[in-house]
């Protein structure tokens, strides 16, 4: 069985012609290691920018939102299942990280690893899922996107700035200078994002105080890895000081996901 993990939209480099910036989203990276912890044999289809939608549409996958105009917004990750193909609509293809961990869960059960979604977490799971994009990912968006910019292919450079530069509210380059004051403004914000979560999880007792849900590894710690493995190729020099925050909670768990981040 192999499903495509098509790539795009919200990655800095769809064709990894330099490095891998594909790993550089959060989206992309947790879909990546849902894929890799589930063991669902898998190709990365890499894309730029400006052939995301018109290859989504082409191949029938759902729209995620709607662009201001009230047009469909077309984003990755996405997923094609040729093992799971029926006879009138072809493979199934799977729009969004969340909707595509549900569907991996329920297609391929891992008795060995567990499940990502055990039983009675689904909407708790959700509820982490739209806290932590709201109060941590939102965090560095005046940062990340900048950063982005400087390691994109030529053909996806003015997609970037014609859609990043409105959100921003300024040109790419002065919106948030490395090592400005509004740089570092980000990454102290960042760091009491992160220290109100861990006061959260410190909840579930000292035994289960690294997950999320206490003991067993869920999809909602597949996320908050994939985000520290997105920040730690866009700003390797800024992890040796995420690493020591909140008694090296954080550095632990990206370890401890490790396995699971390899690029099919």
């Amino acid at each position: 069985m192999e499903s495509q993990h098509v790539e795009g939209e919200v990655s800095p480099n769809e064709r990894a012609v330099r490095v891998n910036w594909g790993q550089c989203n959060l989206q992309l990276n947790s879909t990546r290691y849902a894929l890799n912890y589930k063991g669902v044999p898998y190709k990365t289809v890499w894309l730029e920018y400006p052939e995301i939608e018109p290859t989504m549409r082409g191949i029938g996958a759902a729209p995620t939102g709607k662009k201001p105009d009230g047009s469909p917004l077309y984003t990755l990750p996405v997923i094609v299942d040729p093992s799971r193909t029926a006879p009138s609509s072809g493979p199934t293809i799977v729009s969004e990280s969340f909707h595509i961990a549900e569907y991996l869960d329920e297609t391929y059960p891992t008795p060995s690893t567990g499940a990502l979604f055990p039983p009675g977490t689904k909407a708790l799971q959700q509820l982490f899922y739209d806290h932590f994009f709201k109060n941590v990912l939102m965090v560095i968006v005046p940062m990340g996107l900048p950063e982005m910019f400087k390691h994109l292919n030529e053909g996806s450079r003015p997609y970037w700035r014609l859609t990043r530069e409105p959100m921003l509210g300024g040109k790419l380059e002065e919106v948030c200078p490395k090592g400005s004051e509004k740089w570092n403004g980000v990454w102290d914000e960042l760091e009491n994002a992160f220290g109100a979560l861990a006061a959260l999880l410190d909840k579930n007792g000292k035994e289960g105080n690294t997950l999320v849900m206490g003991m067993h590894l869920t999809f909602s710690d597949l996320v908050i890895a994939a985000f520290l493995e997105t920040h730690f190729l866009l700003c390797p020099e800024e992890w040796q000081r995420v690493r020591t925050w909140d008694g090296g909670r954080w550095e632990r768990l990206r370890d401890q996901c490790a396995k699971w981040r390899s690029v099919h």
